[in-house]
């Protein structure tokens, strides 16, 4: 990332006002069998891979969105945060949005970015898009009941959020920190997580995703 992207990131993390911990609600039950040079790809592959749901959510215009629908033929990369999170969420976002940036215009036509938030209740429509358009524009905002988001994490195979007291601001949401790579045929077959994945990870499986000619639509 430029510099002056850095300071930008660094000085979003510092205006958040709550924590954020990660991953450890739970380890992940998804099942991962290789990466890189084992699979072509740096991200985990899953095996078998996880499904899509059928999901509708809220975007950040008000309006219904189903997530099969509205980003069919997409490589989609779904991510579970929430905007008051000092550190992981940002870094995250701020990681995939360069990766897209230094990738080709082909990729960049090619891949989505869906954010479901974790925390509804501070979460509005506008707050959302705010926080994303400091990382890229395109990215999708989506939220929902509690009861919703949770169920969509059973269904991915990923640790379901849970609010945490906190004695300075009110409460934090632990989360884990996986991001999804779904294709076209609407199954994730690889997985991210926070700490390994670096901005040139991100950028050479999207591009990969792209090339590869056996996801079906």
């Amino acid at each position: 990332m430029r510099a002056i992207e850095r300071a930008a990131a660094a000085v979003l993390v510092l205006a958040l006002a709550v924590g954020c911990s990660s991953g450890s609600s739970g380890k992940s039950p998804i099942a991962i069998i290789g990466s890189g040079s084992q699979t072509g790809f740096v991200g985990d592959m899953l095996q078998p891979p996880t499904r899509e749901p059928s999901i509708t959510l809220e975007d950040t215009a008000g309006k219904t969105y189903d997530l099969r629908r509205e980003t069919a033929g997409k490589i989609v990369l779904v991510y579970f945060g929430y905007t008051h999170c000092p550190d992981i969420c940002p870094t995250l976002m701020a990681d995939i949005a360069q990766a897209l940036r230094e990738s080709s215009p082909a990729v960049r036509s090619r891949v989505r970015v869906a954010f479901i938030s974790v925390d509804p209740a501070r979460d509005t429509t506008g707050v959302i898009r705010s926080w994303l358009d400091h990382f890229d524009p395109s990215f999708i905002g989506l939220r929902g009941s509690i009861r919703q988001i949770i169920k969509v994490q059973h269904q991915l195979g990923v640790p379901a959020s849970q609010v945490r007291p906190h004695s300075k601001h009110g409460y934090t949401v632990e989360h884990s920190a996986e991001i999804l790579a779904f294709t076209p045929d609407h199954l994730a077959h690889l997985l991210y997580t926070e700490g390994p994945t670096t901005i040139g990870d991100i950028k050479h499986d999207l591009s990969a995703l792209v090339d590869e000619g056996k996801w079906g639509a």
